[in-house]
Order: C-alpha cells, then structure tokens, then sequence
C-alpha cells in the first residue's frame, strides 16, 4: 500500500532523536570498548560541545585538540560512540565527483566544480593517512581500484560526456578514470560483468568503525584532560542567554541534565532538522540498507584490488511511490571474501526516513538475489546466504553539497553566532567528512578556509534562496519521474 505522505511532507517532517534499537550493522558486531563511555555525571561547561560521534565529528574533535593549547571538548552522542552514518555505511573510499562533474560545472560554474572534485581526492587521501596514522591493520584498509558499471548505454554515455568535460576543463584529471569496454567487461576474467560499459578509478576499503573509534581512543588518551565523550546523551532541546555566563552562553538540555557551552558544533546529518527546526527539508535523512553476504564456494576474492559500484537510471514513480536510487554498491572483504552489498530500491517513505530499527524484508531479498557477476550463483539459484542485513540513516541536502559552516540566526532561531554545522555528504560522507569537519573546527577557530573548501558547500543568502531549499529538494526527486 503506498503512503499518502508526499516526497514534501516526507523531508520536512521532525526527524526526531536517534532511535535506540537500531537494526544490528555488522561493522560493530564487536563493539569497541568505549562504545558506552560516560562521564559519572554530565559535565557543567565546556568550550565546544560537539553533537554526533561519526567521521566528521571526530574531525572536529581532533583539529580542535591539536589547534588550540587549552580548549575543553564534550562530544555527547545519543547512542553508542560511531552508531550513526559513518557505522553503518558501504566501507569504500570513494569518489562520485567525477560521474557529477557536468552537473556540477552546469550548476556552479567549471572553476567551482573542479574545485570539488579536488577537495574529494583530497578527503580520500587524508582518509587513508589518518586510518594508517591511528589505526593500522586494525581499518582493514585496502588500495584498491572501483569499477564503475553502467548498466545501460544511456548511463554510460552521460559519465562519458561528463569525464570528458571534466579532463577538457581540468587537464590534471586527465587519465585518473580508465574507460573499460563492455566487451572487457564480459570476458575479462577479473570483471566478469555484464553492462554497457565501465571505468576504473584510483579507491579504498575500509572498515570506517574500526578507525573511528581507534582514533577516539588516542585522542582520549592524550588529551583526557580536556575531552570528555558521553555516549548515551542525547540533546533534546538548545537555547542561548548570556545572563549566567557570556563564555558559555549556550544551554544544551540531555537526558542526564544540561551543560553550558561557548560553541556548538552540529555533526548531526540526517538529524539536524531536529534541534535545528528551520533546516528540514534543507537537510533531510535518507535511509540506506546494508547487507553481508557469503559468496558462493566457486566465487573469487577480488577484495584486494577492486570495490564495485553498479548505475542504473534512478526512478520514482509519484504513483506507487516506488523509488529506485540508481546505484548498487559493492565491496568483498580481502580476509573473508564476504560480499558487502547495498542499494536502495524501495518505497520512498522507507528511503526519506530517519528509523534506522526497521529494515525493508523485501529489499534485502533484492538484494540476495541480486545477479552480480557474470554466471554467479545468484542467476537461476538460490539467493546467497545472509550473514546481517541493517540500515543507516545518512543526511542528504536539497542541492545535493554538504553543507558546512557557521549557522545564521535565521537558521538557529536564535541570538548568538557560535552555532556551527557540518551535515549532508548525500550518501559519500568517505568522499567529505574528515576535510568538512576540519574545515569546521577552523572556522570555529576564526581561521579562514576559503582557499580549500568549496564555497558551494557554505551556508549563504544565494544558496538559501536559490538551490537549498524545499522546492528545489523535491524537484530532484521529480526528475526522476
């Protein structure tokens, strides 16, 4: 039966606090041993209070601690440390800049979307440092290559024309994609893929729980004297007086009581709209679903050296209100062989929602018995065996950027500017999180950060009035129609 919320009421609707039975992601079956830390009481003040545990909060956190000399950090998270997004998400380090780059030349300018491009190579790149910098083998990191397959010649072609523009634009691109024929393919023992066509791009592999967490526990262990995580904290409710204190004039209520900050950092993707009311449908959540799958017995492990992901056309069909994001993903696990397999082909009040406790039964068969590579034991055979299926909500923006910087009062709701946020990584957080929340932390700081993070990713009176905004938000699902 479809819903009879629009694609509207859908995003705009209060996205509410995390739930706290969320499905079981699989990436923290072994839970780390501060996913439950606290303080024994809630701390009264702090400098910055950072709300989220995730990739970009950690960010925030880490710039902060090694920027400034005496800064005291509180990071309150509403359920275990890393529960959210960057917990559940597909594990590559990936790039889409380069597939969007038309779009993004089209809509900010060749100068702009070079610039983005850029800024996701570079996040990449900084991934892979950090997570060999705190984390060791304990990441699981893997160089490997994605293969991008186009499923149909429609799909294919627009990358084409889009790598295209984007290496006439920015000849220091030149050769970071390789084209692969459809013929290459199908009889290329290491593809072994049915499509209209692929290309190869320089990638990763990670398990993005793992780093996280590691990387919170060094950062505890070295500045345990001005860092306090308090996991299972959630903030319910955000106002502003000066009339106690003009240091800590922010009051941040929590289940366990309330603390006074000087800045807020906002890490809350997907459920920004929550204490940020005026953000919904700007920031809206979006639900992926995740699964782990045993290959079968005949089936090679590629995980050392490629990462998949599959494009179709997207659809939404406004009547059954089915919606088809136009992307499979895939990785395999280099010591296990284990498909990693997600996507999302399902009804949209199932995708535009923010309850991460209920998954999608029939979507996951979907992608049980999904056909992945040329005679695999999915065509005609039964679906691969399941090891855990789950879903995380990720935060998506109505203009499809990350939206990163320092919150106006028309925003907020209220006086102040020490309200700060760094959401909506549209489903490539590995691509934007780590230089975001950097960037963050450094606008936080007074320091400038212009040269580096695309203009297209802040907060200002041209975006809000052209292309952050509800009207816009739903046009791109209509387009799709």
């Amino acid at each position: 039966m479809a819903p009879s919320l629009s694609v509207k009421d859908l995003i705009t609707v209060d996205p509410g606090l995390p739930n706290q039975h969320p499905t079981q992601s699989h990436w923290q079956h072994i839970p780390h041993a501060l996913s439950n830390t606290q303080s024994p009481s809630l701390p009264q003040k702090t400098d910055i209070a950072i709300i989220g545990s995730g990739i970009t909060s950690l960010s925030v956190c880490k710039t902060l601690l090694e920027s400034h000399p005496s800064m005291t950090i509180t990071l309150l998270e509403a359920r275990a440390l890393c529960s959210g997004a960057t917990g559940r998400n597909g594990g590559q380090l990936a790039t889409n800049a380069g597939e969007e780059y038309q779009h993004l030349a089209r809509t900010h300018g060749a100068e702009m979307a070079g610039k983005i491009v850029q800024f996701t190579w570079d996040n990449l790149q900084r991934m892979r440092t950090l997570s060999l910098t705190y984390a060791g083998e304990t990441s699981e990191l893997q160089d490997v290559q994605k293969l991008r397959v186009f499923l149909t010649s429609k799909v294919f072609k627009r990358f084409k024309d889009s790598m295209d523009m984007l290496e006439t634009d920015h000849p220091s691109f030149r050769g970071t994609y390789t084209i692969v024929s459809a013929e290459e393919l199908k009889t290329k023992q290491e593809y072994n893929i049915s499509g209209a066509g692929g290309a190869l791009l320089p990638a990763g592999t990670i398990w993005p729980y793992r780093l996280v967490t590691t990387t919170f526990a060094s950062l505890l262990d070295k500045y345990k004297s001005r860092i306090s995580i308090e996991t299972h904290t959630p903030v319910t409710a955000v106002n502003y007086t000066t009339e106690e204190s003009s240091c800590h004039p922010y009051i941040l209520h929590t289940t366990r009581g309330t603390l006074r900050a000087g800045k807020i950092a906002y890490c809350t993707n997907g459920y920004s709209g929550h204490l940020l009311p005026r953000l919904r449908g700007l920031i809206y959540p979006f639900k992926g679903t995740m699964t782990v799958q045993v290959p079968g017995a005949a089936a090679p492990n590629r995980g050392e050296y490629l990462s998949w992901g599959f494009h179709y056309p997207a659809v939404y069909d406004a009547c059954s209100m089915r919606y088809a994001a136009g992307l499979y993903y895939l990785m395999q696990n280099a010591k296990t062989g284990y498909y990693y397999f997600g996507g999302e082909d399902t009804r949209v009040d199932l995708c535009l929602s923010a309850d991460d406790s209920r998954i999608d039964e029939d979507l996951v068969q979907k992608l049980q018995a999904k056909s992945v590579f040329v005679g695999d034991e999915s065509q005609g055979h039964e679906p691969r065996t399941l090891v855990s299926a789950w879903t995380g909500v990720m935060g998506f923006s109505a203009d499809g950027m990350p939206v990163v910087g320092q919150l106006p009062s028309s925003l907020t709701g209220r006086k102040g500017e020490g309200e700060y946020i760094a959401a909506a990584f549209n489903g490539y957080g590995m691509a934007n999180c780590l230089l975001s929340g950097e960037a963050l932390a450094k606008m936080m700081l007074g320091e400038g950060v212009s040269e580096w993070l695309p203009a297209a990713y802040g907060i200002h009176d041209g975006r809000l009035k052209e292309l952050l905004t509800v009207d816009h938000a739903v046009r791109s699902f209509e387009r799709h129609t």
